[in-house]
């Protein structure tokens, strides 16, 4: 290989200082809201070089992105793997009760609760700032659960109708209880409480379902 060779390939991005940039930046975008936050303060607080950060995310709105991505995926709320996984192993009302309780407890993380207040603070002086956030987080979501009723579907269910449920399936799960949390006037769901809560929701959205399904 020749030296333009070894030049033009670069060495491989640490994973590591992604992973270093991305926490900090994630912490940044609590404590300062997305417009102080910059990719300056981002490199200093990840104890990185500017041009290090830059060389892992493209831009600021990239790197918000990734940070509102990466949340999601720790609830496995954007992860194909799974959804191959229940179309396979899981009956429906069992997939459905497990997408619940994940999205349930993704929604009373005190991170996301953060996240959707700086979100509202900031969205009428940053209507950027919000869509990105909605492309990254909510509608990422319910393109996922949109997959999952397709697929469950099995042809008999179209994409439109797919979307629709999984609009309605979020909106049951939400119901006031997300309000109050985001005003502080409700405390996170037990485990107890976020199986009933989830299993209230999927026995409507079931129906809903078989109806779409056999017409």
């Amino acid at each position: 290989m020749t030296t333009s060779d070894n030049k033009r390939q670069g060495r491989p991005k640490s994973e590591e200082k992604r992973q270093q940039i991305l926490s900090a930046a994630s912490c940044l975008f609590l404590s300062e809201g997305f417009t102080n936050t910059s990719m300056d303060k981002v490199a200093k607080a990840s104890g990185v070089s500017k041009q290090t950060v830059y060389s892992h995310y493209e831009n600021k709105d990239s790197l918000f992105q990734a940070a509102i991505s990466a949340k999601c995926q720790s609830y496995q709320l954007d992860t194909s793997q799974l959804m191959q996984a229940s179309l396979k192993e899981m009956p429906f009302s069992t997939c459905l009760m497990h997408i619940g309780e994940l999205f349930i407890r993704l929604l009373q993380d005190p991170d996301t609760l953060a996240v959707f207040r700086v979100i509202i603070a900031e969205s009428g002086s940053s209507e950027h700032m919000a869509e990105l956030f909605y492309e990254a987080g909510p509608r990422a979501s319910l393109r996922y659960i949109a997959d999952i009723f397709h697929g469950y579907g099995d042809g008999a269910i179209s994409k439109q109708q797919s979307d629709q449920l999984a609009h309605d399936f979020v909106s049951l799960l939400k119901g006031d209880f997300h309000t109050m949390m985001l005003c502080g006037i409700q405390p996170a769901l037990t485990d107890e409480e976020i199986q009933n809560h989830v299993l209230n929701a999927v026995e409507k959205i079931v129906i809903w379902f078989d109806l779409y399904k056999n017409q």
